[in-house]
């Protein structure tokens, strides 16, 4: 394997103002080592972190951990519903493998039914009897069955134990029936208040619901007002979409309850896009009815092209340049949350990125009837790290993020066909991060050598039909990355760290400090393979797991550890 050339520098998990522990320590060796005093003996170490929790960002959100399910080639039809007929181990007509795994992860969000699927979707199409309902037309070039409708879908949520995250039909419905989708969902069962001089009295969408199966309401409160409408939700401009938006949302019953509607955002960093539409929804002085600003961003298997790459036959220039690539997702976060703050009188607007992920070429599907699935190897189990670190160190504007998808597509956690099914490595990174879930982020400061991208002269392919097509090439990535934060019931003493080593050969023997405290114990887990293309498959479901990482020594208050290769890294420090 060839070694990239390094070259030292420092990253923050936060907009950085203050020098690292001692200025005059930070010389590198022609190696890349940095010597640091410990209890009066030099020792050699690859890089520093330093944490400092006084110094917070934010709750961390547990909603960025969140999911998504499309009706789009296995996902919906295998992945999660098999029929309450079928040999299967199910629930309700429910896949109970699927039903596990997003419970092991503790799912918090579900997002349906797309997608650039929502566009094309009439909701009242999965309603009734199923053996009464209308097979239909619908996008990806599908017939779509409409086995699996609304009311199969907030029972999988209840399954799950997570939120559901509904996606309206924009370009193919009028707002009308978006204000008839929320009435079916959220009008209480029994008699509603007029809140006027005629009677109480039951409302009628309430009682088709009622009918249909569910007496009591879903209660959603997520809803994205369409999808991609820059692209395959309707191919409008700005300032199109920014009417619709107003539209759709100037009055929606509530029902007393919190309704968060989400604008459609940019194809990856297009920041025109949002400082446009921020523009135009302002341009009328009307309360808008914005919670969150949608942004998708996708990775490429290819740095030449949009969607491509193999997702298991790749060299270790297209390794080191899709996680860097992938990195970009801070300046995609931070460039648009700066460009909604350009906005005046804009109220603080948070940030979903509910699309995300790897996106392969075909070559690893599961067949040909499942649409955009892709294996995913320890790779795609870094570039998970990576953006949840992203995600943590901008708790502040990042409140919601959900995977493409949580099965059988693209970035998945768990691959499904037929009775056969496994987990990705994927899966075994959500399962890492838990901790971090309404903990409260502290900045971090990462000390080690950059790793230059070989193929960082390429532009970024970002696909979709974007104002600009690609961005600029990033020719550098982190050596080291993570991010810190506060267990929220562990007094100041709990501190949880997340570490990626991207490095395919060299592990970093790092020193750990935190400022104003001292470690006093630690434990930790890890990811990692003997090779970067392992992966789980039918046959082999357990070829890459989570293993309890061997922690360094901790002395003088500082802690000492050795990151594996290639590896994801969990620490749970306690503070002396």
């Amino acid at each position: 394997m060839k070694t990239p050339a390094t070259a030292e520098t420092r990253t923050a998990t936060h907009t950085s103002r203050r020098t690292f522990l001692r200025q005059s320590a930070l010389a590198a060796s022609a190696a890349g080592l940095v010597r640091l005093p410990l209890h009066g003996q030099a020792m050699q170490v690859d890089a520093h972190i330093e944490v400092m929790p006084a110094e917070t960002i934010g709750v961390i959100s547990p909603e960025i951990y969140s999911h998504f399910i499309e009706h789009l080639g296995g996902v919906i039809y295998d992945g999660v519903w098999v029929g309450e007929r079928s040999k299967i181990r199910n629930v309700n007509g429910i896949r109970k493998d699927f039903i596990d795994t997003m419970r092991a992860v503790q799912a918090p969000v579900l997002r349906w039914p797309g997608g650039c699927f929502a566009d094309s979707y009439d909701w009242h199409d999965g309603l009734g009897p199923r053996d009464k309902r209308r097979a239909r037309a619908a996008f990806w070039d599908q017939q779509d069955s409409n086995q699996y409708g609304l009311h199969e879908f907030m029972h999988t949520c209840r399954l799950i134990g997570c939120k559901p995250y509904l996606a309206a039909n924009l370009r193919g419905q009028p707002a009308k029936e978006l204000i008839e989708e929320i009435e079916y969902c959220n009008a209480p069962a029994g008699n509603i208040p007029s809140n006027s001089a005629a009677p109480a009295m039951p409302d009628s969408l309430a009682t088709m619901r009622a009918a249909n199966g569910d007496a009591e309401a879903f209660n959603v409160e997520l809803w994205g007002i369409g999808n991609e409408s820059w692209g395959c939700g309707g191919t409008m401009t700005p300032e199109e979409y920014a009417a619709a938006f107003r539209r759709y949302t100037a009055w929606t019953p509530d029902y007393g309850k919190p309704m968060r509607f989400v604008a459609v955002g940019p194809n990856g960093d297009d920041v025109d896009w949002t400082t446009r539409l921020f523009k135009s929804l302002y341009a009328n002085p009307e309360r808008r009815k914005l919670w969150g600003l949608s942004i998708h961003y996708y990775t490429s298997g290819s740095a030449q092209k949009f969607a491509a790459g193999d997702a298991l036959n790749f060299s270790d220039d297209e390794y080191y340049d899709l996680l860097t690539r992938g990195s970009l997702m801070d300046k995609v976060v931070t460039d648009h949350w700066r460009a909604m703050g350009d906005t005046p009188g804009q109220p603080n607007v948070k940030l979903v990125v509910d699309e995300w992920g790897a996106w392969y070429g075909k070559g690893t599907q599961l067949g040909p009837n499942y649409n955009l699935s892709q294996q995913s190897t320890m790779r795609d189990a870094l570039l998970t790290g990576i953006t949840f670190d992203i995600f943590q160190r901008n708790a502040d504007k990042v409140a919601v993020a959900a995977v493409a998808q949580s099965v059988n597509c693209i970035h998945s956690l768990m691959l499904a066909q037929e009775d056969r099914f496994c987990v990705t490595p994927t899966f075994h990174v959500f399962r890492m991060y838990l901790p971090h879930h309404g903990a409260t982020a502290v900045r971090t400061e990462f000390t080690a050598s950059l790793i230059d991208n070989p193929l960082g002269d390429t532009p970024i392919q970002v696909g979709g039909n974007s104002y600009i097509g690609q961005l600029a090439p990033v020719k550098t990535l982190a050596g080291l990355s993570g991010s810190a934060s506060l267990a929220a019931n562990g007094n100041g003493k709990l501190l949880t760290l997340t570490v990626v080593n991207p490095h395919l050969q060299k592990p970093m023997t790092t020193e750990i400090a935190v400022r104003g405290a001292s470690v006093a114990a630690a434990t930790g887990s890890v990811l990692r393979s003997h090779d970067v293309h392992d992966h789980n498959d039918f046959a082999h479901p357990e070829t890459v797991k989570t293993a309890p990482a061997a922690v360094g020594a901790v002395s003088g208050g500082r802690l000492v550890h050795t990151f594996p290769p290639a590896s994801v890294t969990t620490l749970q420090i306690t503070l002396g």
